[in-house]
């Protein structure tokens, strides 16, 4: 019922932002008094430390934003960048009111082969998913057919070097941590879970519990700073939503239904997690929805959502 309600109320007044789909080398985001503006993604040049555009192929999925109290005007921005020449982790930074970020490094690893999302630990630091070991053929098919636990997480720390935090996940998508750095959280979209880590001294990741889901494939994880809850979309019919993907360019009927989980983490490890539904849509509101973030803005709470293969995204009142 609660979710009925809400779908009610956000669909009487959500408010969409259109995103065009031909940004190059830009990142879209949402200011203070809400408009939408983008960012120009630029690198120094090596000769005349000029700003020039980003010479590098900039192919972006997941991605995350670290902010350091020590110094609040400096943001740095991780994106998974899918470039031509193999998958990398691209690192920017931005001062809070210009009107670009900058490049600060390309990480490359032959561990860091088929990356989904990110999520930084530090300016320089971070951990990130590999959804799958097989990137095509038979063995490709199999794992994505039969929900095989053959993905994994991969930890970059400060000497520069990458290794393996945690394996044995099934498709290992969204990943996210706890507003103080103590847990690590990751959708397992195959199995379908969200799980809980602790990370160790070294990077390791160690089991903290998990919460499956019956009926809901979790995909993106985003943490409410000022509670430590996690918003977790995800989608209610796969095949459809394969479908929708499929065909969305071309013009489609397909309607993914999709929804939000809340979950509230707890002390108990045997049970990680309360959870309820805070929105289940059919598709309409915003088809394949794959992100769901809080806005808090003048004591008003709101959800943001997102959709990998959507045109505009929706913003809707967030109310318990």
């Amino acid at each position: 019922m609660a979710a009925t309600v809400l779908y009610k109320s956000a669909f009487a007044q959500f408010a969409f932002c259109l995103l065009t789909l031909t940004y190059i080398f830009r990142t879209i985001v949402q200011r203070i008094e809400n408009t939408v503006h983008s960012l120009q993604v630029l690198e120094r040049n090596a000769t005349t430390n000029s700003l020039v555009p980003f010479s590098q192929d900039f192919r972006v999925h997941g991605f995350d934003i670290y902010w350091d109290s020590l110094d609040p005007t400096e943001l740095t921005f991780m994106f998974v960048n899918h470039q031509r020449k193999g998958s990398a982790i691209s690192i920017f930074k931005h001062q809070v009111g210009a009107g670009f970020i900058e490049h600060v490094k390309t990480v490359k690893s032959p561990l860091i082969f088929s990356p989904n999302d990110v999520v930084a630990t530090s300016r320089s630091t971070f951990y990130v998913t590999n959804d799958i070991r097989h990137k095509s053929g038979i063995l490709h098919k199999i794992e994505i057919l039969l929900g095989m636990p053959w993905g994994h997480i991969v930890y970059y720390g400060p000497e520069g070097i990458a290794s393996k935090a945690y394996s044995g996940i099934a498709y290992p998508n969204g990943i996210a941590r706890s507003p103080g750095g103590g847990l690590i959280y990751v959708a397992a979209s195959s199995e379908p879970s969200v799980y809980a880590f602790k990370p160790t001294y070294n990077g390791a990741l160690q089991f903290a519990g998990k919460t499956t889901f019956r009926g809901f494939v979790p995909d993106n994880i985003s943490v409410d700073v000022a509670t430590g809850e996690l918003l977790v979309s995800g989608f209610l019919n796969t095949f459809e939503m394969f479908r929708y993907n499929r065909e969305v360019l071309f013009g489609t009927d397909a309607r993914p239904a999709s929804a939000i989980r809340r979950l509230i983490p707890s002390a108990d490890t045997r049970r990680r997690f309360a959870e309820e539904s805070i929105l289940i849509h059919s598709g309409d509101l915003l088809p394949s929805t794959t992100t769901a973030v809080v806005q808090r803005r003048n004591n008003v709470r709101r959800m943001v959502l997102g959709s990998v293969m959507a045109d505009h995204i929706a913003i809707c009142d967030y109310r318990l």
